[in-house]
């Protein structure tokens, strides 16, 4: 067997968790017991459930600003009909393919941000998924060495990530709970996760989570014995507290809640992303003490031939969150829900004469659950005032929204956590 190296007892604490994920060797005791946490049937805490739309979403193709006029100019191989269009108020509608989204609203589960951004935008994309991942807009990420950090928010000793700071602020007494799992996350990094005390857990495949042996094997039952692993040394192991020993009836946990996903009732897309939330969906529906969960869905850097292709993601979305909200539904874990997207960053104003869209800046921003006020908070960028660069301008700051999210759904004061005092949009209830 091939084990991953954690040399000493700190890297255990600090990093072990980060190191379990597809494909991982390591034996299951390993694994933090605090992913199982106190079991109830899903608990009763807030979870926050983070879509990432990676690639940078064309924003006026999602939530379309039909009433504009610069639209209908500067739009035309990517522009929808105003007559497709699912009006939303007399400014925006959302996408044809959207259409899950308008039921969610009239049940008043859904709501839209739109034009949401910073200062100073960043068009590279890893630079500017750090931004939002840091929570930071001071902050610079080195693309050449993304281990440096640069500007006036570099430097600092918290977490990385917004959510990483999260974590060790709300759970820094609490060994009991995992704040923060990815699920079915590849490419880039997630550094929204990153903590100095309190590392996310990857879960890139359940069904695979766990030890590699055959249950019933000597060195199996030897390294997930309690008693062993509290009165023996085990091979240089012996650091191994007991923070580690239910970690045997985590990974069981974790596999029978993958065969509950494949098992319910959601109807759930058969795409990555429709995968990924049933995966979330199970684990939450299992009692996992998880507070935030975080997917990835692809595709967004549409430079050519964008129509057909962002409406197939529109699709996707929706209908994977659409069955994820009747999945929490049926749970009875509705009210303590809330799903959020978000974006490095929107595309350019103007179409390119490739049939798509160059990087831009502001970005709609959508909440679904119980607990938001549904419809749409705000105005979309205007369509004949734009920054320097030629870019929409953001009518609303990402930190808004994050510190409306900490301080009214997770319970957590959102100032030391960003750095700042920003004031909460009110789109929750």
């Amino acid at each position: 067997m091939t084990n991953s190296k954690i040399a000493t007892r700190r890297d255990f604490l600090t990093k072990g968790l980060g190191l379990v994920g597809v494909g991982a060797t390591l034996p299951n005791f390993l694994v933090h017991s605090a992913l199982a946490g106190p079991q109830t049937q899903g608990g009763d805490h807030r979870t926050l459930v983070l879509i990432e739309m990676s690639g940078g979403h064309d924003g006026p193709s999602g939530l379309v600003p039909y009433s504009m006029d610069g639209y209908h100019r500067l739009r035309k191989m990517t522009r929808i009909n105003e007559r497709q269009v699912i009006r939303l108020n007399d400014e925006v509608g959302l996408n044809p393919n959207l259409r899950p989204f308008k039921e969610l609203l009239d049940q008043g589960k859904f709501a839209a941000i739109p034009g949401v951004g910073y200062p100073n935008p960043n068009y590279s994309h890893e630079a500017a998924m750090y931004i939002w991942h840091s929570g930071d807009p001071t902050k610079r990420l080195n693309v050449n060495n993304p281990s440096a950090v640069t500007g006036a928010g570099g430097g600092r000793s918290d977490a990385v990530g917004w959510i990483g700071r999260y974590a060790d602020n709300a759970f820094n007494n609490d060994s009991e709970t995992q704040p923060s799992v990815v699920v079915g996350s590849t490419g880039s990094r997630f550094w929204l996760m990153d903590a100095n005390r309190r590392q996310a857990l990857n879960i890139s495949d359940p069904a695979a989570f766990g030890f590699r042996y055959g249950q019933q094997e000597p060195l199996y039952q030897r390294l997930n014995a309690v008693d062993a692993a509290k009165q023996t040394k085990i091979d240089g192991l012996e650091y191994i507290t007991h923070t580690a020993m239910a970690a045997n009836s985590t990974s069981q946990r974790i596999q029978e809640a993958a065969a509950k996903a494949k098992a319910n009732t959601a109807n759930y897309p058969n795409s990555a992303l429709g995968k990924s939330l049933r995966t979330v969906g199970a684990l939450i529906g299992g009692g996992m003490s998880t507070r935030v969960y975080f997917v990835r869905h692809g595709g967004y850097d549409t430079h050519s031939g964008q129509r057909g292709r962002h409406d197939r993601l529109m699709a996707d979305l929706s209908n994977s969150i659409a069955a994820f909200q009747r999945d929490m539904t049926a749970q009875g874990n509705d009210d303590r829900l809330l799903l959020m997207t978000f974006s490095e960053f929107g595309r350019t104003v103007a179409e390119n004469n490739s049939q798509g869209t160059d990087h831009g800046s502001a970005t709609p921003m959508f909440l679904v659950g119980n607990g938001v006020k549904a419809g749409v908070h705000g105005h979309h960028p205007s369509y004949e005032h734009f920054n320097p660069q030629g870019h929409f301008i953001p009518t609303h700051d990402f930190r808004s929204v994050y510190a409306e999210v900490l301080d009214k759904w997770l319970g957590a004061p959102s100032k030391p956590i960003l750095g700042g005092k920003f004031e909460p949009i009110n789109c929750l209830a």
